[in-house]
């Protein structure tokens, strides 16, 4: 991607202690993607991250058992702010067993391993689900439609 192209209004947030896997493998493909991304300790600091950026798509990345504690209440937070969810679902993690039905309703991409997150990303980038403020800004005069341009493709006649 190119400078100040659409990736640099997409954030990847990470929930993940800095030496885990998980945010080293997210940290490399947000860099490959040329994507902003923070990293999180726990769900409660993403929950703050989430709504500090409402002006960003969002895309955050974590442990399925992390992201939801609190009766799954992060994941209608994010959605509440426009934000994705990736969920690692690991074998032996300790979850409820209406969770993953549940996340999954709500929209989850659920992951088995940390090399699945590129396919996410891929979709998500593609997605047109990211707020209008995302689209990118042309201040180039070529850009810009006239006022007669702008009648015309709302389907308005100009009165002379």
């Amino acid at each position: 991607m190119v400078e100040g192209g659409p990736g640099r209004h997409r954030l990847v947030v990470v929930v993940a202690a800095a030496h885990d896997a998980l945010a080293a493998a997210t940290a490399r493909l947000a860099a490959e993607y040329e994507l902003d991304e923070r990293r999180c300790d726990d769900v409660y600091a993403a929950v703050a991250e989430v709504a500090r950026r409402q002006d960003r798509c969002i895309l955050v990345v974590g442990r399925l058992e992390e992201l939801a504690k609190e009766d799954r209440r992060f994941f209608a937070i994010a959605a509440r702010h426009g934000a994705r969810c990736c969920a690692l679902l690991e074998a032996a993690a300790p979850i409820e067993p209406n969770v993953v039905p549940a996340a999954l309703r709500m929209g989850v991409f659920l992951v088995g391993t940390t090399s699945e997150i590129k396919g996410v990303l891929d979709a998500w980038l593609t997605s047109a689900g990211c707020p209008a403020s995302e689209a990118m800004v042309c201040l180039d005069d070529e850009c810009r439609a006239s006022e007669a341009e702008l009648n015309a493709l709302l389907g308005q006649e100009i009165d002379e």
